[in-house]
């Protein structure tokens, strides 16, 4: 896969948020058509997304790579998150209400593409926002043609 303007997939990405007795407490899911290439060993997988803003769309950025994925989300307010187990990233959050600080710790990574990038990958993180009492994520990004 060399293509450089990239290769069209369906992508599905499920959300799910937990509280500190690991109760799910919210799940979103969004299913929608993406661009993938492959750059020597990293996946630049990107797609479209409703925003809060009914007049802005958001577009998502993933840079997936067998130890690491990082996630850049570009609209009138734009953020970048980093997942890598046994490494905590700080970052800001951007939203139309303001910025948040935001500490990310990954606690699981699994990463299942195969060479053309179809496959899922797997993450379990915590995040700290603010002065908040931190609450776990899961995410599960699935790549089909």
């Amino acid at each position: 896969m060399s293509d450089k303007k990239g290769i069209s997939m369906r992508i599905k990405v499920l959300g799910q948020q937990f509280d500190s007795d690991n109760n799910k407490i919210d799940e979103i899911q969004l299913i929608t058509d993406a661009t993938i290439k492959n750059e020597n060993g990293l996946f630049i997988i990107d797609y479209t997304e409703s925003s809060e803003n009914a007049n802005d769309n958001v577009t998502t950025r993933l840079r997936v790579t067998e130890k690491k994925l990082i996630m850049t989300k570009l609209s009138m307010v734009s953020s970048t998150l980093e997942f890598e187990v046994d490494n905590k990233y700080h970052s800001i959050y951007s939203t139309i209400y303001g910025d948040f600080k935001m500490i990310i710790s990954t606690m699981e990574y699994n990463y299942n593409l195969n060479k053309d990038g179809v496959g899922d990958i797997y993450l379990k993180y915590m995040v700290n926002l603010g002065d908040g009492e931190p609450y776990s994520n899961a995410l599960q990004i699935s790549l089909y043609e």
